[in-house]
C-alpha cells in the first residue's frame, strides 16, 4: 500500500511539473487545431512565413526559446517544434547552401542582425541549452549565403537573460 501511495504521489509530480514546463501554450495546441484558433489562444506570433505547402509560424514563450508550427494550406496544423533552437539544429547548417530564406524559415527571425561591412551581415539567435546560455551568430556573404556559423556560450547571459 505504501509503495503504490508512493508510486501515485510521484506520477502526480512528474505531471505537475510536465504540465509547468510546457506553459500554458503547449497544452492546448494539438495538430488539427485552426491557425486563427492558435493565434486567439497564444496571441499574435513573433513571425509568420508562406510556403508551398501553407503557413510557417513561429512563437517565442521565453527570450531563449523559439517554437516552430507548420499549418498546412486549410491552415490546420500539421506539425509543431518544441524548441528549434539547439547547437544540433544550427550544426546543420549547411555552409554555401543556406540562405537567409533557409535560416529564417528554420529558426525564425534572429534576435540581432548586424552588417558586416561590404562582406555581409551577421545574424545572432540566443538559447538555453542543459542551462547553459548560448549563442549562434551566423554569418552571411554578401549574397545572402551563409559563409560560416558561430556557437559558443553566451559571454552577455545574466539570470535576467535578455
Amino acid at each position: 500500500m505504501r509503495a503504490t501511495t508512493h508510486a501515485i504521489a510521484w506520477l502526480l509530480a512528474c505531471t505537475m511539473l510536465a504540465a509547468c514546463a510546457s506553459g500554458e501554450r503547449g497544452a492546448a495546441v494539438r495538430p488539427g487545431v485552426l491557425l486563427d484558433d492558435v493565434q486567439a489562444q497564444w496571441g499574435a506570433p513573433k513571425a509568420v512565413y508562406q510556403h508551398a505547402q501553407g503557413q510557417r509560424v513561429f512563437y517565442s514563450p521565453q527570450p531563449w526559446q523559439v517554437q516552430r508550427l507548420d499549418f498546412d494550406a486549410q491552415g490546420r496544423l500539421q506539425q509543431i517544434h518544441e524548441q528549434v533552437l539547439s547547437s544540433a539544429q544550427f550544426a546543420a547548417i549547411e555552409t554555401g547552401k543556406w540562405r537567409t530564406t533557409d535560416v529564417q524559415q528554420t529558426f525564425g527571425p534572429p534576435a540581432r542582425r548586424a552588417a558586416d561591412a561590404d562582406k555581409g551581415s551577421v545574424w545572432s539567435y540566443f538559447f538555453l541549452e542543459y542551462s547553459v546560455h548560448r549563442q549562434a551568430r551566423i554569418h552571411f556573404d554578401a549574397n545572402g549565403t551563409v559563409a560560416r556559423v558561430d556557437l559558443a556560450q553566451d559571454p552577455a547571459a545574466d539570470d535576467r537573460y535578455r
